[in-house]
């Protein structure tokens, strides 16, 4: 192919992913700026025989279309169609499920180890971000750098999500800006070519310019960690990207080929708003959500508490944190995708007096399990963990859903852990949180629902638009009855709520958890005193969730009543348009829940009299209507 050629496939592929991207969502200026190193990754390498690993595959847009799902893409993150991410079971082009920074240059290691074990020979190639540096995960498998043939490719745009903080950012600023280096660089390409002798004359000097660029630039920082180091070079120059790739094919140990892009290349409003446009939703999605709520009460708890600093991990702009970072620039913290290091340091902050609010998303604070436990709980420290995206992330998939984190999080002494039922109840949250002085872990979708407004009322309901005090450990009780009762965690009060107006002829009662550590006690003991059925609903997976602990606590108690679970079965939920449809998938839809306690209703009245039958129930049924 010709240059142009080249040209105008990049921008095929550019209209495809802007088309795709505005109608359904998903990761745009980081896939804009990496449509031609795609093509020339392509042209020089055999995938998926030569194994290409995107580090996060934010950027694997462009490599999806030029293998063999073009025709596919304008399915991407809907139900039934392509992941947003790389994903082995959709194409064997996507050789590593990846969707969490930093683990790019650890599985390509292991795969090139692989290779040499076994004799084979093929290609591994890496490409990671310069944001990837900042994660501990990248400089461990540095650390560890063998021998073994890898290609490592530098994609410098100098954003994770947000602009990159810290000495890598600056570090790699320094290589590309060093201006009499780049100046031998043009001279060679432009001029000394042209002179008498030209071919000689530019080898003597590419071997000069070795020798400068090796006291200039501080290249040897990947050297001395056992990769050679190529570059830097345009990101954007199809020409230039494929001489440099067929250099790197034909070495045989490991190296580092540094290039420059522009995040958004190609679409102007991306390029001069890449942290907007790393991640847009689909157009129907409209919503004042818990992060911008989230945001906005820090800032006002900052203004008569200056011991309030906050603290997140490259994601400024996702967690509602970026109005703070204006306000009190010097009370905010982006550590980079560190969120180990942001947890750890936030437990430093606390033991110095500080009160530090960590924002973090749910599926990314499972990387820093270790920090929260060790770090923060054994030191019972007063830290606010703010758990964004917690619950389902239908359009990004498996690797973003934040159904974990009350299982591995409730088994740590000293935690508290709460989940607000809307976004008011977020702030009401966030001011007792601040008054606990302990260790308190709030987590919270990305969308708000509609919860309140709830179509008509029915007796013992009280008004959904008040929120009382935050008590340490204390539920909210939402209506009073006397046969089955519900206890939701969060949103999934709602879904309590719109089962009670479909089922009028049972007597409700309707609990808002707010706490699952620790667990109201007084409540659940009076729920299975007074209750027929009890069920928990949450947005979360089964196993270990608020469920879980509800039923420990029964057990423990040794109180006797029917409970059940409604939450995600214990399996990896995938991606989908939207929540609704991975609901009908899975029978997690209220028509699913309604239908599963009618049944349960009925069942329950057969054994009460056919027990009392035998002369052996000791449950007397109380008054009501068989449905």
């Amino acid at each position: 192919m010709e240059n142009e050629d080249y040209k105008k496939t990049a921008q095929e592929i550019r209209e495809i992913i802007l088309k795709t991207t505005q109608s359904n969502g998903g990761h745009l200026a980081s896939n804009l700026g990496v449509v031609e190193l795609s093509i020339a990754l392509h042209r020089v390498f055999d995938s998926p025989r030569d194994k290409i690993i995107f580090d996060v595959s934010h950027q694997c847009y462009a490599h999806k279309i030029l293998t063999d799902r073009r025709d596919k893409f304008s399915t991407l993150r809907q139900t039934h169609g392509i992941s947003g991410f790389t994903a082995p079971v959709e194409s064997p082009h996507d050789v590593f499920f990846c969707g969490h920074g930093g683990t790019a240059l650890s599985s390509a290691m292991g795969m090139a180890v692989a290779r040499d074990q076994l004799h084979r020979d093929y290609h591994v190639i890496a490409v990671i971000g310069d944001a990837s540096l900042t994660n501990g995960l990248t400089l461990e498998a540095l650390n560890n750098m063998g021998k073994n043939r890898l290609i490592v490719i530098l994609n410098d745009n100098g954003y994770a999500i947000s602009k990159n903080v810290g000495s890598i950012a600056k570090y790699l600023n320094g290589m590309t800006r060093h201006r009499f280096y780049n100046n031998i660089k043009t001279f060679l390409k432009k001029y000394a070519i042209k002179l008498p002798g030209g071919e000689f004359l530019v080898k003597l000097l590419a071997g000069l310019k070795q020798t400068i660029k090796s006291l200039l630039l501080p290249s040897s920082f990947f050297e001395h960690y056992g990769l050679k180091y190529v570059g830097p070079i345009d990101g954007h120059n199809v020409n230039e990207l494929l001489e440099n790739l067929e250099f790197c094919k034909g070495q045989n140990r490991p190296l580092l080929l540094h290039i420059k892009t522009k995040k958004g290349h190609g679409d102007s409003h991306s390029e001069s708003s890449p942290e907007k446009t790393h991640g847009i939703s689909p157009p129907t999605v409209k919503c004042r959500g818990y992060s911008v709520v989230f945001g906005q009460k820090i800032c006002d708890l900052a203004k008569d508490n200056s011991r309030i600093v906050c603290i997140t991990a490259a994601m400024v702009e996702g967690t509602g944190l970026a109005l703070f970072q204006r306000q009190y620039a010097e009370r905010c913290f982006d550590v980079g995708i560190a969120e180990g290091h942001a947890l750890t340091f936030s437990a430093g902050l606390s033991r110095a007096g500080l009160l530090p609010v960590c924002a973090i998303y749910s599926t990314f604070l499972q990387r820093a399990f270790d920090n929260i436990f060790h770090d923060i709980a054994l030191q019972n420290l007063p830290i606010i963990v703010a758990i964004d995206r917690a619950g389902l992330c239908a359009n990004d998939g498996p690797t973003h859903h934040g159904l974990f984190d009350i299982a591995f999080l409730r088994s740590v002494p000293n935690l508290v852990i709460m989940q607000p039922k809307d976004p008011e109840e977020l702030e009401a949250m966030l001011e007792a949180a601040v008054n606990f002085g302990k260790s308190c872990c709030i987590r919270y979708p990305r969308e708000v629902g509609s919860i309140r407004s709830p179509g008509h009322s029915f007796p013992g309901q009280r008004s959904m638009n008040v929120t009382p005090e935050i008590q340490l450990g204390k539920s909210e009780t939402i209506r009073r009855g006397k046969e089955i009762c519900l206890i939701a965690l969060g949103e999934k009060v709602g879904v309590a709520v719109e089962i009670a107006q479909k089922l009028p002829q049972f007597s409700f009662t309707i609990i808002n958890g707010r706490f699952v550590k620790p667990l109201d006690g007084e409540m659940l003991t009076h729920c299975a005193q007074n209750h027929r059925l009890l069920y928990t609903i949450e947005d979360h997976v089964k196993s270990g969730g608020f469920g879980s602990a509800v039923l420990e606590f029964l057990g423990e108690k040794n109180l006797k009543i029917d409970a059940h679970i409604f939450a995600w079965p214990d399996e990896f939920i995938p991606h989908a348009s939207n929540g609704g449809d991975l609901e009908k998938m899975f029978h997690f839809t209220v028509g699913d829940m309604i239908k599963k306690i009618q049944e349960d209703y009925s069942n329950f009245y057969f054994k009460v009299y056919k027990e009392s039958d035998c002369g052996t129930s000791s449950r007397v049924p109380r008054e009501s209507t068989i449905p």
